[in-house]
């Protein structure tokens, strides 16, 4: 399960939420009082007529057809809402209780069912990974099978954490946007990555995101994500942790750390918890990188057909520019 409360994807601690021309506001950038009212007002009705689910694109259709012209800044703010804070904001919190997770909002009732689906599907699939490393490659036979099967274990809840990270509602709808290739190998080494996400940020605009996954935080493992730089806008590396201390790794590797976070790495904390799953929250949000362009064009041939499938690229026999410049 992924744990994340209110931060932006370029690494400030919170959501910052701006006004757009055609929207009101209050003094510190955010959604009006009226705006949150209808925004509560439009979700309730949507999740008690529509069997507890409405989409994020459909909340921005139904918004705009309210006379809120750019619908985003509230639609994300209903995403992080904490009904306990909200007297503080001078909100009136809403007679019902919901959730956000991925690309749809949901009544507390399916909150919890779609909690509990998607963290049985994540276990199927972990112990799906664990299977396929029987395959591992003669370079990595010295490597204890048992740490590569709990290592695909962790991948399937990285890419759980990525696919609340990055959904968005500008993007293609019912489209795959995080992908697990860790058994792909399409590359050497330092080429293969074991995650790969689209982020669209608009409707022409996106980005890559790849990701390594380790039981260490080592110098090899912020090595070879520094090498997916090259292809890459931007990069994490996913680790595991003891505490749930915010500052673990910071205490732990100092220099390291210091490191991977000046040369624009991301970092995800993972711990374990019960029944073998893992909770991932990020410590430390990448930055942007600008990829080299042969570089990228073999990034795009080794994974086209991941990409191809998140619509971020045209099919091979188009050959058409990527969307993402």
């Amino acid at each position: 399960m992924f744990c994340w409360r209110s931060a932006s994807l370029d690494g400030d601690d919170n959501v910052e939420i701006t006004s757009e021309p055609g929207t009101t506001s209050t003094e510190d950038g955010g959604p009006s009082k009226e705006d949150w009212e209808l925004g509560f007002r439009l979700l309730g009705d949507h999740l008690s007529s529509h069997d507890g689910c409405i989409s994020t694109v459909a909340l921005v259709r139904e918004l705009r057809k309210h006379g809120i012209d750019d619908p985003r800044p509230l639609v994300v703010a209903l995403q992080f809402f904490d009904p306990d804070s909200s007297p503080e904001r001078g909100i009136s919190a809403p007679s019902f209780k919901f959730g956000h997770l991925g690309r749809s909002f949901y009544s507390e009732e399916r909150y919890r069912q779609e909690l509990k689906n998607q963290e049985k599907a994540t276990a199927e699939e972990a112990e799906d990974a664990s299977r396929e490393v029987s395959g591992i490659s003669p370079e990595e036979v010295k490597i204890p099978r048992a740490y590569r099967q709990e290592e695909a274990r962790l991948v399937t809840y990285v890419k759980s954490a990525l696919e609340e990270v990055y959904a968005s509602d500008v993007g293609p709808e019912d489209t795959d946007f995080v992908f697990d290739v860790h058994s792909a190998r399409k590359g050497i080494s330092f080429e293969n990555v074991d995650l790969i996400a689209v982020h669209w940020r608009s409707s022409s605009f996106l980005e890559f995101i790849t990701v390594e996954v380790k039981l260490e935080f080592s110098a090899q493992v912020v090595q070879q994500a520094l090498n997916y730089t090259r292809f890459s806008h931007r990069v994490w590396v996913a680790v595991l942790v003891e505490t749930d201390q915010e500052n673990e790794l910071p205490k732990r590797f100092p220099a390291l750390f210091d490191y991977a976070v000046s040369q624009g790495l991301g970092v995800l904390a993972c711990r374990r918890r019960k029944g073998r799953r893992y909770e991932v929250r990020p410590v430390h949000w990448p930055l942007r990188n600008q990829p080299d362009p042969l570089a990228e064009e073999e990034f795009i041939e080794r994974y086209r057909e991941q990409l191809e499938k998140a619509e971020a690229v045209d099919t091979k026999e188009k050959r058409p520019r990527p969307r993402f410049r």
